[in-house]
């Protein structure tokens, strides 16, 4: 008898799915005792809690850009699930959740009630459907795929035990071995009107910005080409911090509110705006007051300008990134003047010395955050993938990391999800066994989750031993330092103890007890060895720096030099058409040592 559960497993690994991330229980157990990632069924990773389980869910389709798949049982393992299911619907990934029923025991009446688990995922998810009859399973699973594909979001099935026990239908039976991965819809071509109109619009520019998200994944020569053509300088929204590498000398950094000064300055003053597959950018970033800008979207959802079309003049073109640029390339005259380009070249390379200079500074005998990141930012490996989570380590990880091309960059955006980062490292050491991975975490984001998930680390520590390196590398100042410096920066107040501090952990003694390698860096002069010994070192391990929370972010600078992430302006000196963007703005080898 072939039975649901096997069907599903079989339907999942046909459609393209090759790993499920979850947790057991009593309802979800038959499938979980077929997902043996053979060639018939995916892979199953069990994790310590069910938000991790969609957060890897999320990071797998974020890096692979296939379907991410989770599993848990119902009740509390349902409600914990939702947390990571968010982090995909905001951030526009496919995920598919399969999560479990518990039948009500015949009798119980009001003494036992189950969680309503239908009205929960309806309201995160694309499509969301129960599944009561077995003989439905195969039309709501291919469903809940399509949904999650077409609609760059979430997915849900909720199914009970006894649908999973059951048997298949006989046409179920027959269509497994003849599944295949769902058909890719062929890429939209923009509307010439479209195109022409968003044209006319950036060759009647002057001081042209060009802000990349990662729907511009793959189209990053036609993006340098077009930035060349109409002199244009490049920001990214920190969720396509990887789409363009950042040695480029036009490339001006994030621009986001914690993002660079020379992104802030770029948008804010330039007279035509192009989004480029930039749905997660930051508005808040355009002047509120002023001349308006003139807005041009390119992106492959109609529905992606996250502009105001009534305040600004935004021409909309919907289609392929890569085809459109393609399309609108030939239409663009090359811009003479290129005055306003070269000034935003010479501000990056100005902010770029600024922030090596600042590397160097610590004080006393306390490591610097930012000579962490920027000293990995030296050594990071080709093809290396660097993960951060929420807090200060998203400061650094914006400010000081270079990613060359090849390398990728991940993090949980629009819900900015604490403890995110150990999971979607996981995620990514799993999806590329052959690539370096770095995960950038704080530790009150650590605290928050991803001590766990180490555990989940530790389960697979035999797989991962003779692999690449993955590193969780802990910035450990006892603090949540992005907090306090808010508090700071808006009411002058340093700290509020109960709310800012962090429990003090000793993360690499925490790790040993595990049985992962960890190493403690407690002096400024150790930094590099300590990452260049973990950069030669294999499989996972833990690299605990004991940070200054006194290192203030650069939107925190006590000098008010980018206050906000807002950089100076450009000013048109009286009498003289010269465009300017000025910017002002030891290693313990013993496990556990103090």
């Amino acid at each position: 008898m072939t039975s649901v559960s096997e069907f599903v497993a079989a339907r999942l690994r046909g459609r393209g799915v090759d790993r499920v991330f979850g947790t057991p229980g009593p309802d979800v157990d038959p499938l979980v005792a077929v997902l043996d990632g053979g060639r018939r069924a995916p892979e199953f990773i069990q994790v310590r809690h069910e938000e991790p389980a969609a957060l890897m869910a999320c990071a797998h389709a974020k890096l692979t850009g296939r379907l991410g798949c989770c599993l848990a049982p119902s009740g509390p393992g349902a409600l914990r699930l939702l947390g990571g299911l968010y982090d995909a619907a905001l951030d526009r990934q496919p995920v598919v959740a399969v999560v479990g029923e518990e039948p009500l025991p015949p009798g119980a009446g009001d003494r036992r009630r189950t969680v309503s688990a239908a009205h929960l995922f309806a309201q995160v998810s694309e499509y969301s459907e129960r599944v009561s009859d077995p003989a439905l399973t195969g039309d709501a699973l291919d469903r809940a795929l399509r949904a999650a594909l077409d609609g760059r979001g979430v997915a849900t099935l909720i199914i009970s035990r006894p649908v999973l026990e059951a048997e298949a239908p006989s046409e179920a039976r027959g269509e497994q071995a003849a599944s295949s991965p769902l058909r890719v819809r062929p890429p939209v071509r923009p509307l010439d009107e479209q195109v022409r109109r968003a044209a006319d619009t950036l060759n009647d520019g002057r001081r042209a910005a060009v802000i990349v998200g990662p729907d511009a994944a793959g189209a990053a020569d036609r993006i340098t080409q077009l930035a060349e053509r109409i002199g244009a300088g490049v920001a990214k929204t920190p969720s396509g911090r990887d789409v363009l590498p950042d040695d480029l000398p036009f490339a001006a950094g994030v621009a986001a509110s914690f993002g660079s000064a020379p992104a802030a300055s770029l948008v804010r003053d330039c007279d035509t705006l192009l989004l480029v597959g930039a749905h997660d950018f930051d508005t808040c970033l355009l002047p509120n007051s002023g001349p308006r800008c003139r807005v041009v979207t390119v992106d492959a959802d109609s529905g992606a300008c996250p502009v105001d079309e009534d305040v600004f003049s935004a021409v909309r073109v919907t289609g392929d990134v890569a085809l459109t640029l393609e399309t609108l390339l030939p239409l663009l005259h090359r811009r003479a003047d290129r005055r306003w380009r070269d000034a935003v070249e010479d501000a990056v390379e100005e902010w770029h010395a600024e922030g090596q200079e600042k590397a160097r500074r610590f004080f006393g005998m306390a490591v610097s955050p930012r000579s962490v990141v920027a000293e990995l930012s030296a050594r990071l490996p080709d093809h290396a993938i660097v993960v951060t989570d929420t807090g200060s380590a998203l400061d650094w990880w914006t400010r000081h990391l270079r990613l060359r091309d090849g390398m990728r960059a991940v993090l949980s955006r629009r819900l900015a999800t604490p403890g995110a980062a150990v999971p979607y490292a996981l995620a990514a050491r799993l999806a590329f066994p052959e690539r370096p991975v770095i995960a950038l975490v704080g530790d009150g984001a650590l605290q928050a989750g991803g001590m766990n998930e180490l555990l989940t680390v530790r389960r697979h520590l035999e797989r991962l031993a003779d692999l690449p390196p993955v590193i969780f590398c802990v910035l450990n100042n006892e603090d949540l330092s992005r907090l306090t410096w808010r508090r700071r920066q808006g009411a002058g107040d340093p700290r509020i103890p109960t709310t800012g501090e962090v429990a003090a952990v000793s993360y690499a003694r925490y790790t040993e007890l595990l049985g992962l390698p960890a190493v403690r860096c407690v002096r400024p002069g150790d930094v590099a060895l300590a990452w260049e010994e973990a950069l030669e070192a294999k499989g996972p391990q833990v690299l605990e720096f004991m940070v200054d929370g006194d290192t203030p972010p650069d939107w925190a600078d006590p000098g008010g030099r980018a206050h906000g992430g807002q950089g100076p302006p450009l000013r048109h000196a009286a009498g003289t058409p010269s465009w300017r963007l000025r910017i002002t703005a030891s290693v313990s080898r013993r496990l556990g040592s103090a």
